[in-house]
């Protein structure tokens, strides 16, 4: 798969979302129906009214839910322009300054959406000694100037990509380098069929009544709106 479709694959992510909380919201909100019923038949009233909240906590949620589709709708179709304009690195120095611009913006959007554990995981790829080489890079900022030699306490790839990006660096298409930043920047894509396929099983799980609470499933890009925290806070419990 080329590395624009891995990126486009984030856009099925953000469409599937709506989906995921929604089904996961119902599920809650029917266990806490259920725990409730049993409360109110064994007279645990402090149970009953707590299960009772978190009820009606859930269904407000589920109900607001359709506000949040357009804004969902609108962002996956903004990630394909931003699919087409990370996978620019393929081209390693060939491309415009504008362009590079371009790709550093979209990919800052993508990083952000990666879960910590895994973004971790990139930060633990060593650098190759050949890719610390200022002749490995160009500075596209100022094409006449030479790069510097990448300094020793940039000591993984994450941080490689940080540092490139300050200095207005692109590494020569086909290079040691290159292939270091490509390997980052498919990490980073990879990472989008990892959370489809998760969210696809959670969702079948739900429909199944197998999902596992205690296990919850950490959703990268989910807005940070109250009703989606409820939905969240209410799934990742016992009830």
């Amino acid at each position: 798969m080329e590395l624009k479709e891995k990126f486009e694959i984030w856009r099925d992510v953000f469409a599937l979302q709506v989906d995921f909380l929604r089904e996961l919201g119902t599920y809650k909100l029917n266990a806490a129906k259920s725990d409730l019923v049993a409360a109110v038949a064994s007279n645990q009233l402090a149970v009953a009214r707590m299960k009772a909240h978190i009820a009606q906590e859930l269904q407000g949620a589920l109900r607001r839910l359709h506000q949040m589709e357009g804004r969902t709708a609108t962002k996956a179709k903004r990630l394909m322009s931003m699919a087409r304009n990370a996978a620019y690195i393929q081209y390693g120095d060939d491309m415009t300054r504008s362009r590079m611009q371009m790709m550093w913006a979209a990919y800052k959007v993508f990083e952000r959406m990666v879960p910590i554990d895994q973004l971790e995981q990139i930060m633990q790829q060593d650098l190759h000694p050949g890719a610390r080489k200022g002749t490995q890079y160009v500075n596209k900022e100022e094409p006449s100037e030479h790069c510097h030699d990448i300094p020793d306490n940039i000591d993984n790839a994450h941080m490689l990509i940080g540092y490139i990006k300050r200095r207005h660096y692109l590494p020569l298409r086909g290079s040691q380098a290159h292939r270091h930043v490509m390997k980052v920047f498919a990490a980073i894509a990879d990472v989008a069929a990892s959370q489809l396929s998760k969210m696809q099983e959670a969702i079948e799980d739900m429909r199944n009544n197998t999902y596992q609470v205690w296990n919850p499933l950490i959703i990268a890009g989910l807005p940070d709106t109250m009703d989606v925290k409820k939905i969240l806070y209410n799934g990742m419990k016992e009830l």
